[in-house]
Order: C-alpha cells, then structure tokens, then sequence
C-alpha cells in the first residue's frame, strides 16, 4: 500500500471548482474592514471565509443566509470551493478562515504553512456517526478482518476518512499492505459496489442513503476508530493571522454556536440552506440525519489524528501539536 505523507502535494495536483455563494470573497475589501484591522475598527470585521459542500459547514451558511454573526461584529464574505486541499497556501492571501481537516492541517503545517483551528464544525459520536464502511447487499464479508486482501473504494487516498478507515482495519489486524485501494467518487460507489468491482467502500453522508437504498451494510464507522467522540473536521486560519485576532476567532466561534442552536431549532430552514449550499435534490436533503454541529475547538482530537497518521501512512512531519489550536 502506498504511503501519504504529502497531503497538500497529492490534493494541489486536482483541479479547483469555485463557484460563489452568498457573500463573495471579493466583498471582503469593503469599507466595513477585514480581520486584519485592529479591534479598534469602528465596523464591523469581515471574515474571507471558504469551504465545500460538505455537511459539516452548515452553520457557516446557515450563519451567512440568517446574518447570524451580525450581532458578534462580524461579517462573513463566503467563497465555495469543492477541493479544500488547495486552501492552505490561500491563508492570508484570498482568504483569512478555511475549512480544513486536522490531516490537511498538520500536513499543511508540517510543510510550512501553519494553521490554526479557531472554531470546530461537527462531531462524530456514538449516536450521530457520519462515516461508514459499506458492503454489498448479500455480501460474504461481515466483519473487518475480512477484508485482508480485499479492494476498498475510497473517495480520495488522503484526508480523515482514509486514513481512519487504515486506522479501524489496522485495529482489526487486518495487514494494510494487502488492501487494494479504487479511488471511485461518491455518486458511483453504490453501482461499483454492487456490481463487484470493489469488496467494500468507505462513504459519508449523503452517499450512505444510497448504499442502504441498496442493501447495503455499514460493518464500521471510520472515525471512530480514532476516538469514540472525534472532530474530523474543522475551521482554521492562519497561525500569525489567529495569534492577532484571537478576539475575532472567539467571536466567530461565538456566531457558529448560535448558528448551531438555531439549526437545531429550525429543520425546515437548516435544510432549505442546506440544499441552496450543496445542490442536493429536495427529498435528498430532507433524507439523511444532519450532524452534531459543536463549535468548540477540542486540540486533544487533533492530538489522536496525529498519532493515526503517524501509525497508518508513516507521517513523520515535524510538527508543534499546541499550536494547532486556539482556546477563545
């Protein structure tokens, strides 16, 4: 099995696809200020802020659509862009906050672009699991040890997903060298899976609902494996940029803890945005359990992502684990 321990190098080599959505990153130059102005700015800081479609950001567009950060003296100026692997190096440049993982992240920073978590995205718990490891409908493979020697489709080499997924087999004793990995992207994997091109997938939400349309059974939640209650992906910015704005970055953790509150307290509204955010077709985005939105930053999960990188792919990148995050 290949070994990753250059996650910004493997992502940079994939196309970027930007799209804008609310506000637009080119906004953040308006005369309401930006993050790196001083406290003392009479207006409101504006906040270039990026991320994909996934899930997880919810609050974020929730917070952009309802003017939810308003009241904390922020504004959000909301760029789209599927392949967060290329955000890193935007850090101070196009944008200030970015939607990272805790793998990009300590990739990132290992390679010299330290990055900072201000504010956490989502959680997965033992009740609320957005990860999966799916066989086929009337599969002979009912248990992790199983699938020594066997072809798992991943949705991409590198990121939490993967590398949990090394994480939970590598605890089953399954040899990692002996897996054979089929990069297959998510509207595919149900036909690929079902048509015996691969023994198993590794999948998120929204894709699980048409795995189990199908038959199909999850044997294991990936993440997990690297902590029963983890965070797989959060928000960051850079490292000198969050050390001068620490009363900005609790603020904005601030504005996503309310935004949490009021997705929990609005259903209908959260998934209106949500389907305005990802393109989701209406009845796919009222199918699927949302996640468990925590705005907190939890520095001990970015602690257990490290030591998995370090067991699964052979990460021996130098980093400073204290630094990874901010306690507003």
């Amino acid at each position: 099995m290949r070994r990753h321990t250059k996650y910004l190098a493997a992502a940079a080599i994939t196309a970027v696809a930007v799209t804008g959505c609310g506000s637009s990153s080119s906004s953040s130059s308006s005369s309401s200020g930006t993050a790196g102005e001083k406290a003392a700015s009479s207006g409101p800081v504006t906040l270039r802020i990026a991320s994909n479609s996934n899930t997880s950001a919810l609050p974020v567009w929730t917070a952009v659509e309802k003017d939810l950060c308003a009241s904390h003296q922020i504004k959000l100026a909301f760029t789209k862009i599927e392949n967060i692997g290329t955000l890193p190096p935007a850090l101070g440049k196009s944008f200030d906050v970015i939607f990272t993982t805790p793998v990009q992240a300590i990739s990132a920073t290992s390679q010299g672009i330290p990055i900072t978590q201000i504010a956490g995205a989502s959680i997965e718990t033992p009740t609320n699991s957005a990860s999966y490891l799916f066989v086929a409908k009337g599969s002979p493979i009912t248990d992790l040890k199983q699938l020594a020697g066997k072809r798992i489709g991943v949705l991409t080499e590198v990121g939490t997903l993967h590398y949990s997924s090394l994480y939970l087999l590598k605890k089953a004793g399954v040899p990692l060298d002996s897996i054979k990995i089929v990069q297959i992207d998510g509207p595919t994997q149900k036909d690929q899976l079902a048509a015996g091109r691969v023994d198993a997938v590794e999948t998120v939400r929204p894709f699980n609902k048409g795995l189990e349309a199908a038959g199909g059974k999850s044997i294991g939640t990936p993440f997990s494996s690297v902590g029963e209650t983890i965070s797989p992906i959060w928000w960051g910015a850079g490292r000198s940029w969050t050390e001068q704005n620490a009363g900005v970055a609790k603020r904005f953790q601030a504005c996503l803890a309310d935004a949490g509150a009021y997705i929990k307290s609005h259903d209908a509204d959260a998934r209106q945005v949500l389907q305005k955010y990802t393109g989701l077709p209406a009845a796919v985005a009222q199918s699927f359990e949302l996640p468990e939105y925590d705005s907190s930053v939890r520095p001990a999960d970015t602690e257990k992502w490290l030591q998995a990188m370090r067991e699964v792919v052979d990460f021996k990148g130098n980093v400073d684990i204290s630094k990874l995050s901010i306690q507003p």
